[in-house]
């Protein structure tokens, strides 16, 4: 018999939930004595701790059958293999996550459908710009490619900005500048979406868009008559309490969940990691997104409103994340651009 007792259980699911147990504190940085026993709390120093630490047996592609005597497996359950990530579907909340895969367990990064990062040079056309030259291509560094293209000329070019925010490099639009990707077929009928936006915008006249499919109904723009930010999805149209700052870089958090019944909890807007009310009057946030998205704008609206001022970091996931995934994902944005 092994000396943590595993193999002295009864059933194969006893065993295999031992198992998974003890593999889950070490993934949370927990001790694990000889006997199996476990002690401590996570702790996110340890080498061998996980952003995804909390596993479910029910993802894995067959778990057994409990009416079977929990010793067979149940061969019409998750069949199809085992997936990415399985099954470690949890994570913890993190204060200080260094990277995206570290803030997130692998079966929500799989729905990281776009990631313009403009502190990593090499994802830009040409590579490594200088300070203040412009740039013919802004790339995903997502595995779906949804590399985004300046809507104008040559000389109506967002550029890349270096050592602006905690020593990192940024994009700059001046208001006459804006980037189109196209297609984006996975925004038609979306059932969910949640966005974050790491940006500092300098000015706010004409309506400006920070983002917004061709339909132009799903977005988040400011709006110069109330002063606010609105949030747009599914036919709800949600004024925000909050005003521009322009001084300095702020975390935006878009959510939308088509599941939900009601308005604040499937639309929700987030600035700098707190929750914002937001008044919708009399539209109602639907189920899904319009049919009619193919296409994404960042810094206009199909050649209009245009965005003023820089974006650092820009993340899509046509899925529903969790509140601590949204947590995490906007501490690792707030860690990594110095914004408290």
């Amino acid at each position: 018999m092994a000396a943590n007792g595993i193999s002295g259980l009864a059933t194969k699911e006893a065993r295999q939930i031992a198992k998974l147990t003890i593999s889950q504190a070490k993934r949370q940085g927990k001790t694990v004595a000889v006997d199996g026993s476990i002690t401590g709390d996570i702790d996110t120093t340890k080498p061998y701790y996980r952003g995804g630490n909390v596993y479910d047996i029910t993802s894995l592609p067959n778990p057994y059958d409990s009416g079977d005597n929990e010793n067979n497996l149940d061969e019409t359950v998750n069949e199809g293999g085992l997936l990415q990530g399985r099954p470690w579907v949890g994570v913890a909340e993190l204060l200080a996550p260094a990277t995206i895969q570290e803030a997130l367990p692998a079966n929500t990064l799989v729905a990281l459908e776009s990631w313009y990062d403009g502190s990593d040079g090499l994802y830009f056309v040409p590579q490594s710009p200088s300070d203040g030259q412009t740039f013919t291509q802004w790339k995903d560094k997502s595995a779906f490619a949804h590399n985004a293209n300046p809507i104008g000329g040559a000389t109506t070019r967002a550029s890349y900005q270096t050592n602006e925010q905690n020593t990192l490099s940024v994009v700059r639009f001046d208001g006459n500048d804006g980037l189109d990707i196209n297609p984006y077929s996975s925004l038609a009928s979306a059932p969910a979406l949640a966005v974050f936006v790491v940006m500092k915008m300098t000015a706010t006249a004409g309506n400006p868009v920070v983002f917004s499919t061709n339909t132009g109904v799903t977005a988040l723009t400011y709006d110069t008559a109330s002063s606010k930010f609105l949030v747009k999805a599914a036919g709800g149209i949600g004024t925000s309490t909050v005003a521009n700052n322009s001084a300095a870089f702020h975390i935006h958090t878009f959510a939308f969940d088509g599941s939900q019944t009601t308005n604040a909890a499937s639309l929700k807007y987030r600035y700098d990691k707190t929750d914002i009310t937001l008044n919708f009057g009399a539209t109602t946030v639907g189920d899904t997104l319009s049919a009619s998205n193919t296409r994404l704008y960042i810094g206009n609206n199909n050649g209009a409103n245009f965005y003023t001022g820089d974006i650092a970091e820009f993340l899509i996931f046509t899925h529903v994340l969790t509140a601590t995934e949204i947590i995490n994902v906007e501490n690792y944005l707030s860690n990594k651009w110095g914004i408290v």
